[in-house]
């Protein structure tokens, strides 16, 4: 799992004021994102156990910063992440309200490499939302660039590779 902290890329790249351009970034990291947001981490007690989710309250920005996860698939099979507290999930997060397999990000055949991705519920216990809208297990949604995700009480974002340079210009500290 390739993760970045958002400050270090907004420190790299471009309008961020870091040191490379936009079309070095988008050379360097084709693929789409997820970013998971700041907010709560509630550790789960043991691997097989889930907490049941409590209503989740927005973070505050000042809480935490967001964890830049790429979204790129194993070998056998690219177009396909799974993210979860399973370790054969590609992207792997310990936090105690996620199932095993959550969520299921599928990139559509013959989309552009930041483009073209569907999200799905895995049939977790606690529900999972797009931009607020409670997603139905197994039925694929499309995903734009900014859209939010909610999976039990972790937060995420999704990205295209520009949409995610677009974040990172308001990261960004001015450099003295």
């Amino acid at each position: 799992m390739k993760s970045f902290l958002v400050s270090q890329l907004a420190r790299t790249y471009p309008g961020a004021g870091g040191a490379a351009g936009p079309e070095a970034f988008v050379r360097a990291h084709p693929h789409a994102w997820v970013l998971w947001e700041p907010g709560a981490w509630r550790p789960p007690g043991k691997s097989t156990t889930t907490v049941v989710a409590l209503p989740q309250v927005a973070a505050d920005a000042r809480a935490g910063e967001a964890l830049a996860l790429a979204l790129e698939g194993r070998p056998d099979a690219p177009g396909r992440v799974r993210l979860g507290r399973a370790p054969e999930c590609e992207l792997v997060i310990n936090d105690g309200t996620l199932s095993s397999v959550h969520l299921l990000f599928l990139r559509e055949p013959g989309g552009a490499p930041g483009g073209g991705w569907t999200v799905r519920d895995g049939g977790s216990r606690n529900g999972s939302w797009l931009d607020g809208v409670r997603l139905a297990p197994g039925q694929p949604q499309a995903l734009a660039s900014g859209a939010r995700l909610q999976a039990a009480q972790v937060s995420l974002t999704f990205y295209t590779p520009e949409g995610l340079l677009e974040r990172l210009r308001g990261v960004a500290a001015p450099r003295p």
